[in-house]
């Protein structure tokens, strides 16, 4: 008799999941500093392995999308799994910089990609259908209480027994812990099964496909609010440490504070995923927008160490909106292409991300170059941000829903 789960336990395994590939993703910058000390490496060499990884995440994600739409989560997941193990465990046999990048860079950001927020957005969309925004916030909210676990137990596990060890330890969890939940619990859920039943008559809803989302105004202006909001979120999180050190305070105390972040980003994931299904989501998004604009605007009114609760104000409203917008994204996005195609649809359109993250993290540098002063990146920040709202209401107007449809009646592969 096959195991049939309830769906909020698949949400609640799926955060047990992804919060810990996540926690473990951020959590790099611990290990780069032990593999430092071991081998004396130059600090760029050894920090672009991690700019391999977020390459590697961004190349592989339509990918990913392409394959859970032929295989399903289950598969796709319980691959990363085995990749994710292998590389961990390769990772700490390594004695050369080469080794690594191969390794961590390339093997390890393969199982990253495979266990991570497109599989697991594609495995909620089929469970969930009225609450989805809600069960994708609690999921979400793995990756904030990933990263508060994992990044000082693997400073701990680094301290006792070492670095190599501690990937071994990592690899071994992955293999015992993990493999077996996602092997039996991680199955094709009710909206997911009625597209691939093969008794469905060929005049049913007509579904969308990646080729024909690729040509759809909605998708495109859900891409380009994607990268505003991932170019605005990064200015900020790249550079908020080095704004407050220069303002004054010290960078051990800046990092504290920061930290916090991961706290509200948590809390805001569920927040938003609940409200995004009680109003619209463009109405959540621009309560999303709204509260993080003040963040932003409480880092740039920041100027003397004696104003330490902008701080609080920055990290409160700032946290609870960064990481939360992608909870609305991925409900949006579900709600508009859920489909046969949606795994190939998702994987597109998280290349966003890594396009929008990349600009913001480089524009905020050359600005403050240019003008000696973080006031104008993070003016853009907010610009980009306000931008990214308009988008996600614009792809709400009836004409651009109807411009769409007219797609499905022009290509016979929308059936």
């Amino acid at each position: 008799m096959r195991l049939s789960p309830n769906p909020w336990l698949v949400a609640a395994l799926a955060f047990v999941v992804l919060g810990f590939s996540r926690g473990l993703h951020s959590s790099f910058g611990v290990f780069n500093v032990a593999l430092l000390d071991s081998f004396n490496w130059s600090r760029g060499a050894t920090a672009g392995i991690f700019s391999v990884v977020l390459t590697i995440d961004a190349m592989l994600s339509p990918v990913a999308g392409y394959l859970l739409d032929r295989y399903g989560a289950k598969k796709i997941v319980l691959a990363g799994c085995f990749t994710l193990a292998l590389g961990l465990f390769l990772s700490s046999q390594v004695s050369e910089l080469w080794h690594l990048y191969i390794c961590f860079g390339l093997i390890t950001a393969f199982g990253f990609t495979f266990v991570g927020m497109v599989p697991h957005v594609f495995l909620i969309s089929e469970w969930f259908s009225s609450n989805r925004a809600s069960a994708i916030g609690v999921v979400y909210a793995g990756s904030g209480v990933g990263i508060m676990i994992l990044a000082p137990l693997s400073a701990w596990l680094i301290a006792a027994y070492g670095w190599a060890r501690a990937l071994e330890i990592y690899a071994a969890v992955v293999l015992i812990s993990l493999l077996p939940l996602v092997w039996i619990f991680y199955q094709h859920g009710p909206f997911g099964e009625k597209l691939r039943h093969h008794g469905q008559k060929r005049s049913e809803q007509k579904q969308w496909t990646a080729k024909l989302a690729l040509k759809s105004l909605q998708f495109w202006l859900l891409f380009f609010a994607r990268i505003c909001a991932a170019a605005g979120t990064t200015v900020i999180v790249t550079h908020q440490v080095a704004h407050v050190v220069e303002v004054g305070y010290s960078q051990l105390l800046a990092a504290s504070i920061f930290g916090f972040a991961g706290i509200t980003s948590s809390f805001g994931r569920v927040v938003f995923g609940f409200i995004a299904d009680r109003l619209s989501r463009q109405a959540a998004y621009t309560l999303n927008i709204a509260m993080t604009l003040i963040g932003v605007g409480a880092l740039m009114i920041l100027h003397d160490p004696s104003q330490t609760w902008l701080l609080y104000v920055y990290v409160i409203f700032f946290g609870i909106g960064f990481g939360s917008r992608a909870v609305i994204f991925s409900a949006l996005t579900a709600d508009i292409f859920s489909g046969k195609g949606f795994g190939s649809i998702l994987g597109y359109s998280t290349v966003a991300v890594g396009v929008g993250g990349a600009l913001g993290s480089w524009l905020g540098g050359v600005y403050y170059d240019w003008t000696g002063s973080y006031l104008v990146s993070f003016g853009l920040s907010a610009l980009v941000l306000s931008l990214s709202d308009i988008c996600i209401w614009l792809a709400a107007v009836p004409s651009v829903a109807n411009y769409d449809k007219r797609l499905w009646r022009e290509s016979p592969t929308a059936r």
